[in-house]
């Protein structure tokens, strides 16, 4: 193809092309627009595709394989504008010739193994829109040159290793639409930002710290905003929730602290998803979120709230999804049966709180509890249009799950996750015969409360159950059988109740061999352990005793000197004897044979 001189586009992307770009394609030396993405070539950039294409404007290489280093040769191009080397296996720095390319508008080098500094000449593309650098493995601190950049509307650096304080000029970028620097090591304060524009802000998981930015109040256009995994402390302004676009907003795992003030406004609000856990927030149930009538996802977990949890809640979240309030300090004589009106609700962790009170009746209302969900997750999705390119800036909801013990944090599948975790409350009464109805339930947890009565005996309906924890209740009664049809089970603990009987036997059960998760059970034995306990604690018994033994009989010759004396003497004389006899019996003088008769042994010459 380098015979084809006059060759200006070429696109031969989405095909299953592979091996390598041949040198003589140098040759159509016209080319302007060339796109080979989306196949499986691989090699080197070839360098003379830069310094031979005088009047490329468009170099679409992403989703190869394409390996090396990016060619110093691309500053060369001075007329391109608009280049994607996304999701490669390129190595190396990127190169300072980089800020040579003057007509640039996008330049998209995510996904790939990039190493070194932000080159400060990056500050030279005065025309850039887009910058995307994401998932590389970037070092240094972001250079102040970056504030020339005022055409810029796209800023990635997400997931690589920057660190230091950001620049005081990121200030000037006023067109930014979107701004992700999550998953770097930055510290200070959050960036002045002022681009009235900003539709999306991801500054999470890094060391920023300080004050909640005010400036943020100013984004009345802001969509999604997540600060969580930071240093953050202070109150939270209430003119946060003057932002009627918000949609997604995670400002978890901070030190933010004092109550949730409500709006001044009190208008209504298009919050989805709220995340404000593992912060130190105290105070009432914050009275603004009954403004979100399209939320779906509330986690106020790991805080310092107090008091009753509202009523309101099952009229006023018609749409909740996600419902954790776990790990703070709320109260009441019951659980709040307006909650049962949740018909979309599919997770509820109140877990850890002073809950007292009954469970209440109607557990069947929760109709995404009974069937299981099918979609694979919940996203949002920002739609802007970026020269002349569909954007669609989209993230994926999460949630923190206490999960077979250990905490998970679900992410993309969260539509796949429905429980209910009531643990350590003081909630008493039976378990209601209807949560056997909530056959999607994957995950139940009611330990650590004052239950009684007997397990539901129709336990066996809840299918696609892996998680069942009832320890430490007052539950009495067998067993019932039919939780041996439980074949997805695969964390049970039934410990420290009452139960008395047999255990139920199934393929299933019989893989969750430890005896430990029946124990302290009364009544009937549950297991026959008391002869293998014995067994066991016999031969512990044992090993100790010669331990110990012989620690005190070797100690005793180590610090009673007249013990030591003797036993050495002891020794001493026992190998003395045993020298003896044995110069006796090798004495070449005789030997006993066969015949009990005497002959000379002595060797003749």
């Amino acid at each position: 193809m380098g015979n084809l001189v006059n060759l200006r586009f070429l696109d031969l992307s989405v095909n299953e092309l592979s091996g390598q770009l041949p040198p003589s394609f140098a040759g159509m030396r016209r080319m302007r627009e060339f796109s080979l993405s989306r196949n499986q070539l691989s090699g080197t950039i070839p360098p003379d595709i830069f310094s031979s294409w005088p009047d490329l404007t468009l170099l679409y290489l992403h989703y190869n394989s394409f390996t090396g280093s990016i060619p110093v040769e691309i500053g060369e191009a001075k007329k391109l504008q608009l280049l994607s080397l996304l999701c490669n296996n390129l190595t190396g720095v990127i190169p300072a010739q980089i800020g040579g390319m003057a007509s640039l508008q996008m330049l998209h080098l995510g996904q790939n193994c990039l190493t070194g500094p932000i080159p400060s000449s990056v500050g030279n593309l005065a025309h850039l829109v887009i910058l995307v650098l994401s998932f590389n493995s970037l070092t240094g601190t972001v250079p102040a040159e970056i504030g020339n950049l005022t055409a810029l509307q796209d800023l990635d650096l997400n997931n690589n290793q920057l660190d230091g304080e950001l620049p005081e000029t990121i200030s000037l970028l006023n067109d930014l639409y979107y701004l992700s620097l999550k998953s770097n090591n930055f510290t200070g304060g959050v960036p002045d930002l002022r681009s009235t524009k900003l539709l999306t802000a991801e500054l999470d998981d890094n060391s920023f710290s300080g004050g909640f930015p005010l400036s943020f109040c100013l984004f009345t256009s802001l969509e999604i905003l997540d600060l969580s995994s930071n240093q953050l402390s202070g109150q939270l302004p209430s003119c946060i929730w003057d932002l009627q676009e918000l949609v997604f907003m995670d400002l978890s795992s901070n030190t933010l602290s004092g109550d949730v003030l409500a709006s001044s406004t009190n208008s209504s609000l298009s919050l989805e998803s709220l995340h404000l856990a593992n912060n130190r927030f105290s105070g009432d149930f914050p009275s603004v979120i009954k403004n979100m009538k399209m939320l779906s996802v509330l986690d106020l977990g790991d805080n310092y709230f107090s008091g009753a949890i509202p009523s309101w809640i099952g009229s006023g979240l018609p749409l909740l999804r996600i419902l954790r309030l776990r790990s703070n300090m709320f109260s009441g004589s019951s659980i709040p049966l307006q909650l049962l009106q949740l018909s979309h609700l599919q997770f509820l962790d109140l877990a850890s709180n002073n809950l007292q009170g009954l469970i209440p009746h109607g557990l069947s209302n929760l109709t995404s509890m009974v069937q299981p969900q099918t979609e694979f997750n919940m996203k949002s999705r920002v739609h802007h249009q970026i020269l002349n390119l569909e954007a669609d800036f989209s993230y994926a909801d999460r949630v923190d799950v206490n999960w077979k013990i250990q905490t998970y944090e679900f992410q993309g599948a969260i539509a796949l996750m429905t429980g209910i975790d009531l643990s350590g409350n003081s909630i008493g009464g039976e378990i209601p015969a209807e949560l056997t109805n909530l056959q999607g339930l994957r995950l139940l947890n009611l330990s650590r409360n004052n239950l009684s009565g007997a397990i539901p005996v129709n336990i066996g309906n809840l299918k696609l159950l892996e998680s069942l924890d009832l320890s430490w209740n007052e539950l009495s009664g067998l067993i019932p059988s039919g939780i041996s049809e439980l074949m997805s089970l695969s964390l049970l603990n039934l410990s420290n109740n009452m139960l008395s009987g047999e255990i139920p036997t199934g393929s299933q059960l019989q893989t969750l061999a430890d005896p430990s998760i029946y124990s302290n059970n009364y009544g009937i034995p549950l297991l026959d352990m008391s002869k293998e306990i014995e067994d066991v604690y016999v031969y512990y018994s044992m090993i100790a005793g010669a331990v110990c033994g012989l620690w005190l009989w070797f100690g005793s010759l180590v610090f009673i000197t007249s013990w030591r004396t003797s036993f050495f003497y002891a020794v001493d004389w026992m190998v003395t004897n045993k020298n003896v006899k044995a110069r006796l019996w090798d004495s070449p003088q005789i030997s006993l044979n066969s015949s009990n008769s005497v002959r000379p042994q002595t060797k003749l010459n």
